[in-house]
């Protein structure tokens, strides 16, 4: 092809007509930058195809991460409900009895949900220098969304409360000094780790007569109210991001299915 053009011009040249020699390289001109010009095309064209592909696989992977957290949340969910009937079981009740002793160490929980979202997928985009999803503006801003200001506002709340209950934990050593922990109590606080019962050097009716008189306390009862008003507020906020989550998954499936 290039020898051709050569001896168009080779002959143009030889003949003396400058003129449409002259319109010919300008001709041959335009058709090199058409030509530049729809190579560029395609080489972007290939390149945003490549980009939407691996931005396709970066919400595939993205929508299994939130399912991940969906379940931690939900699970968390169910755990701070119980916790929260405790509570109000405990706050409510104007008399206990022997029987109620396994519950209200129930009631005394220490612990704290170590609430967090996941940020695999998020961090490698990053890491990768995506920081946008090519083909999915839109979906794209509600995601970075869910991954700063959702995921900052879920970790605050989680430092809050693991810092309440930390910062609370001297309750638990007064009444170790006066009340030994029963067999119910070391087998929840071991999840299941926990298979064997010792004997104890309390009797169980002192046991529970000590329980319970921390329970009718105003130190006990204040303590209760301050676990039920945390675990309100740390539902809230689960809620709040397993909603959230739950949003992205059906907008990131609907673009799939697109």
């Amino acid at each position: 092809m290039i020898k051709f053009f050569r001896n168009i011009r080779k002959t143009l040249i030889n003949q003396g007509k400058t003129t449409k020699y002259l319109n010919y390289a300008i001709g041959e001109i335009v058709l090199v930058v058409i030509g530049i010009l729809i190579a560029l095309q395609i080489n972007n064209w290939n390149e945003t195809r490549k980009a939407k592909i691996k931005s396709r696989n970066y919400l595939i992977e993205i929508k299994s991460d939130l399912k991940a957290d969906t379940i931690l949340f939900n699970t968390g969910i169910k755990h701070l409900n119980n916790y929260i009937a405790d509570e109000e079981w405990v706050l409510n009740a104007t008399d206990y009895t022997f029987k109620d002793a396994d519950r209200l160490w129930d009631c005394i929980s220490g612990w704290y949900m170590p609430l967090s979202v996941n940020t695999r997928t998020f961090k490698e985009m990053q890491n990768q220098g995506s920081s946008k999803l090519v083909g999915f503006d839109a979906l794209s801003e509600k995601i970075n969304t869910y991954y700063t200001i959702i995921k900052d506002e879920t970790e605050r709340a989680a430092a809050w409360e693991m810092k309440d209950v930390t910062e609370r934990q001297i309750y638990l050593r007064d009444l170790e000094e006066t009340i030994e922990i029963s067999n119910h109590r070391m087998k929840v606080w071991g999840v299941g780790l926990v298979k064997k019962s010792f004997p104890m050097r309390q009797d169980s009716i002192t046991n529970s007569e000590l329980i319970i008189s921390f329970a009718k306390s105003i130190r006990g009862r204040n303590h209760f109210k301050n676990n039920y008003v945390r675990h309100l507020r740390t539902i809230n906020t689960v809620k709040i991001v397993t909603a959230e989550a739950t949003e992205l998954i059906k907008e990131i499936e609907k673009e799939l299915q697109n």
